[in-house]
């Protein structure tokens, strides 16, 4: 990386940070009322452009930068394929979503736990389900703090060091959390999507205008890396296939996303949003994966060059080849922080949320009021607490919190058919059935990861548990109702 590079990196960022907390100070201003709805949930007002863009912002994390680029580096011109898996996340939402919401907001929901409590009236299967998902959130923010600290080493040459990224990024995002709360993440997220989306778009334009266009890209590919553009075998695309289901019914209930359900304006809104979010992957994953089969072309076998590095070798290339590279590729620096930084600060959120109000609030007794002073503390609290770990990462520790997603997924049947019917509904499913499949589920995903068997024919320990778990729903309620008729 070029010194002009670098010192346009520092200016750049330094005044993207500047703007961070400024928006942090005006979302303040925007404050209507102390309370738990408005800090966590932005008083339930985004409209759909925020919304639109700051679930873009959550669902696209740094790893779509390097991530995704990366696969396609290694797995050649057929990973193109992911482009479902982003849109199977849209089609995901709207299993439930539309109902959701409307039971959210009659219900005045603030955390996910709270449908869970209200629908099912099941202490167990409430407190499990915060449990599972605090869990997912202390994973995925202490990944994002470790991603910003490698960041921010890679792109400065390591005269930010680590730790210093680390703590820099924690310390700001923390910043302006606390003074505006939701408000100050989704408008942050606007920033930080927009970035995102015009960095990617002024790379692959100047990349086809340097080294040609999608279908000459693909030539030399066949030229120089034939193996890559062959078609995938039967257990990559059973893979491929896990992959979806796992994003199909994991990713939309991330809490930080099912909170933003929460937080529209109206129900029309939610419904423009995701409907505009279905059609990003489009852009947003093509755009990646073509940096990846530049790569491919530009890089095919050049010692030394790790498959998930190959984005910023890329982008160095733009650099050395065209003059007006400079810009676009500085944007695209800040794109990977900012990608990082949208989809932390949503995880401190929504965990302060699930800490303050289902484990502090419930167990304790404390009215809403006294929780809303106590929630910028739980904030704190946790930024210190996981900055410690991500500073001297425990491997221990990570090795445990891997498993986020196939634990996580298990919680698709509280939400998909818990919404189906209400819980007067004789014929929906009530808190045992859940509780029973979520046991299943959780058993076989947890028994078949601690066995080493993490995939079983291409498909994760979390899609086989959560089909048992639906299952077991299914036939827990089958078996009531025959109980029932029998006693009747």
């Amino acid at each position: 990386m070029t010194a002009d590079l670098t010192l346009g990196i520092f200016i750049a960022g330094g005044a993207y940070v500047g703007l961070l907390v400024v928006i942090g100070f005006l979302s303040r201003r925007a404050r209507r009322e102390t309370s738990l709805a408005d800090f966590y949930l932005a008083g339930r007002t985004l409209g759909p452009f925020v919304l639109l863009l700051t679930l873009f912002a959550t669902q696209y994390s740094g790893n779509s930068l390097s991530g995704f680029p990366g696969q396609t580096y290694r797995e050649g011109v057929a990973y193109y394929m992911s482009v479902t898996f982003m849109v199977g996340i849209v089609s995901g939402y709207l299993l439930f979503a539309p109902r959701l919401y409307r039971v959210a907001r009659s219900g005045g929901f603030v955390t996910p736990s709270d449908f869970v409590a209200a629908r099912f009236r099941n202490p167990l299967l409430s407190y499990l389900s915060a449990l599972i998902f605090a869990v997912a959130l202390l994973n995925y923010l202490l990944a994002q703090l470790m991603a910003m600290g490698h960041a921010t080493a890679g792109l400065t040459e390591g005269r930010i060091p680590y730790w210093l990224g680390v703590i820099g990024g924690a310390a700001i995002i923390l910043l302006y959390e606390l003074l505006g709360g939701m408000r100050a993440v989704a408008w942050t997220d606007a920033l930080q999507g927009a970035v995102l989306v015009v960095g990617l778009l002024l790379a692959v334009g100047l990349l086809i205008s340097e080294i040609g266009s999608p279908a000459a890209v693909l030539r030399q590919v066949a030229a120089v890396a034939p193996a890559k553009i062959q078609s995938p075998s039967l257990q990559l695309c059973l893979l491929w296939l896990s992959n979806f289901l796992l994003l199909f019914l994991g990713a939309p209930l991330y809490p930080q996303a099912i909170q933003r359900i929460y937080a529209a304006r109206s129900l029309t809104d939610l419904r423009h949003a995701l409907a505009t979010m279905a059609l990003l992957p489009h852009i947003a994953i093509t755009t990646v994966v073509f940096i990846g089969v530049a790569g491919i072309a530009l890089f095919p076998a050049e010692s030394g060059v790790t498959a998930d590095q190959i984005t910023f070798k890329v982008l160095a290339f733009l650099v050395e080849q065209q003059p007006l590279a400079y810009v676009p590729v500085v944007v695209i620096m800040i794109a990977v922080v900012a990608a990082i930084m949208s989809t932390a600060d949503s995880c401190l959120l929504s965990l302060s949320s699930i800490l303050t109000k289902d484990f502090i609030g419930r167990s304790r007794g404390i009215d809403e009021a006294r929780l809303a002073r106590i929630a910028p503390w739980t904030s704190i609290g946790i930024m210190l607490m996981v900055t410690a770990f991500a500073v001297r990462p425990l491997s221990t520790l990570w090795g445990l919190l891997v498993i986020k997603f196939e634990i996580l997924i298990q919680l698709s049947p509280a939400f998909v058919l818990g919404t189906l019917h209400d819980s007067a509904d004789p014929h929906g499913y009530d808190g045992r059935d859940v509780l029973a499949g979520l046991a299943v589920g959780l058993a076989i995903a947890l028994g078949l990861y601690a066995s080493g068997h993490r995939q079983v024919h291409g498909l994760h320990a979390g899609v086989l548990g959560v089909i048992a778990n639906y299952l077991t729903c299914l036939a827990s309620r089958r078996i009531r109702g025959v109980r029932g008729a029998e006693a009747a």
